[in-house]
């Protein structure tokens, strides 16, 4: 064995004095060990002036954020859940997010585009003009948001009159313009979407309903997803006592959203014509609960209560109906049904 090894030191315990000036001095009860004198200084240590500004300019910032915050956080998750809607073509209920974030963040490039597809894809052609005015000189740096946006102004352009037709037309500013107006203009300009589906229309509002589904199928030949044209085909087809059709027509809107409120209320109102009153009434009241204030389907939910035998609901709904005069025209219709003055069922 090596004798000349040095022993390992022993454990010795570290000196009870203060750690700032030696002194053995050590105010007790203490976790550090200081005296009286090192204590007093630390406590009393000077912070230079640039970290209390510094400090100060933290302390603004998260009052601030405090105060934004919240809003911001729900804006961002009602968008979020937008975009969700979006995606799962669910566009009501996208629209009723993107308006609660929009009050929160007016300004936002993201809501404003978002609520602008919802608006088109909803036929609420008013938020979308709105919407687009406030995106006007906008630069919106997402590609594929951008081409929809840009899709969606091109498609509601064929929805309002272009300039040639003003030009052409507008002699009849005042007068309901005849249908021998229409023909002699689209015999000149035979791809006027607007046109082809005012005339459309026109035969539609005096029951020449074979022309009127005439027209449209050359109207959804150019634009096969033309959502007034299918709109307006789905009634058509019903009139002319073509269920099968006028569903099909329903389902085509209701493949492209998912909560088409009037492809809803039309194919209830298809359904109750051919006696299936129990699916009728439920696709009404889905419609109802998306929204309360659609005058057509306010009508058509009560057609489904007064053929499920509901009656006490129908005239609940008839009240409703009388606090608004925009809804008047439709429960006519309604009224004529329960009256049978129109008979409705085959």
């Amino acid at each position: 064995m090596d004798d000349t090894l040095a022993p390992e030191p022993e454990n010795t315990p570290a000196p009870n004095v203060c750690i700032g000036c030696g002194s053995p001095a050590i105010l007790p009860g203490y976790p550090n060990k200081l005296c009286a004198l090192c204590r007093t200084k630390f406590i009393k240590f000077n912070v230079p002036l640039w970290v209390k500004l510094f400090g100060a300019g933290i302390l603004v910032i998260m009052v601030i954020s405090i105060i934004w915050l919240p809003g911001n956080l729900k804006a961002a998750l009602a968008l979020a859940r937008g975009e969700k809607a979006e995606l799962n073509r669910n566009y009501v209920t996208e629209q009723n997010e993107l308006e609660k974030a929009r009050k929160l963040v007016p300004g936002s490039i993201d809501i404003l585009s978002h609520l602008m597809i919802a608006g088109f894809y909803n036929s609420d052609f008013k938020t979308v003009l709105s919407v687009s005015n406030d995106l006007e000189h906008k630069t919106i740096e997402d590609t594929i948001l951008f081409n929809k946006l840009t899709d969606v102004i091109a498609r509601t352009k064929d929805y309002f009159p272009s300039d040639t037709f003003t030009r052409v037309l507008g002699v009849y500013k005042k007068t309901i313009i005849p249908d021998t107006a229409y023909l002699r203009y689209l015999k000149k300009f035979p791809m006027d979407i607007y046109a082809l589906y005012s005339l459309a229309s026109s035969y539609s509002d005096n029951e020449k309903y074979k022309s009127a589904d005439s027209l449209l199928s050359v109207l959804l030949t150019i634009d096969h997803e033309n959502i007034p044209a299918l709109n307006l085909k789905t009634m058509v087809k019903r009139e002319l006592n073509q269920p099968d059709s006028s569903i099909y027509y329903c389902d085509i809107l209701l493949e492209t959203n998912h909560q088409s409120l009037f492809a809803l209320s039309s194919k209830s109102r298809t359904l109750l014509k051919t006696g299936k009153n129990k699916e009728g009434l439920k696709l009404a009241e889905e419609c109802y609960q998306l929204d309360k204030n659609m005058a057509y389907n306010v009508a058509t939910l009560a057609i489904a209560y007064h053929f499920n035998k509901n009656y006490k609901q129908r005239d609940a709904m008839l009240a409703i109906a009388a606090k608004d005069s925009t809804t008047e025209a439709y429960m006519q219709f309604a009224k004529d049904i329960f009256s049978n003055k129109v008979k409705f069922q085959n």
